[in-house]
């Protein structure tokens, strides 16, 4: 059966006719000229094709940079892993475990502050690891990982001397509290921050205004 093209166009939208312009090469003879004649019969030119074409791209580059903002939810975290990042981080834990195991016994810990420090250890190097590189070379992100592992080192270790030894159930669970630890002071970190800098611009434009005569 034979498809009655120039019907078929005149049905269709403007978008949807400068779509099929854009993929002109994909048609059929028949079907390219139906479609010239109708974009002639609304006026719509090679102009109008670019436009549309134009516009499509934004709009889908601006999907994908939703798609990208949704992912990374816990910014400043990655939304995965790649291989490299956990042995790396595989790597470091090892490295600080066999360096701190080589000391000698007077500058071990406690065995009561051991376990806290482990999961804190961890947990840390997880975190900077996760980091997008972005925000690794921020001061305030290290200045929030130090503070947030000392607060973390200290609620730990007060946990495991009221319960008794942590379970992997309740290691876990410590590790994910670092995690949102960190997150809430490396966000009020940028708060402060914007203030101090809110503070500073504003100091910087009253001190550059001329004095009026």
């Amino acid at each position: 059966m034979r498809i009655d093209f120039s019907t078929e166009y005149s049905q269709r939208s403007d978008d949807e006719l400068l779509h099929l312009a854009s993929q002109r090469h994909s048609l059929a003879t028949d079907a390219a000229v139906a479609l010239d004649a109708e974009l002639h019969r609304r006026s719509l030119t090679e102009s109008d094709r670019i436009e549309h074409e134009r516009f499509v791209k934004r709009q889908e580059q601006s999907e994908i940079e939703s798609r990208k903002q949704n992912r990374i939810a816990f910014a400043p975290f990655r939304y995965l892993l790649s291989w490299r990042d956990l042995l790396w981080a595989f790597g470091i834990i090892a490295l600080i475990s066999f360096t701190y195991l080589a000391l000698p016994r007077r500058y071990h810990m406690g065995s009561e502050w051991q376990d806290a420090a482990f999961i804190v250890m961890i947990t840390s190097i997880l975190v900077a690891v996760s980091s997008q590189s972005i925000f690794r070379r921020r001061i305030v992100f290290w200045i929030s990982l130090v503070i947030s592992s000392a607060i973390h080192l200290f609620v730990v270790h007060a946990i495991t001397q009221k319960v008794g030894n942590l379970n992997r159930g309740a290691g876990k669970g410590a590790a994910v509290f670092g995690f949102l630890l960190f997150f809430g002071v490396y966000k009020f970190g940028l708060f402060l921050q914007r203030i101090f800098r809110s503070d500073e611009s504003q100091v910087t434009v009253v001190n550059a205004r001329p004095f009026s005569s």
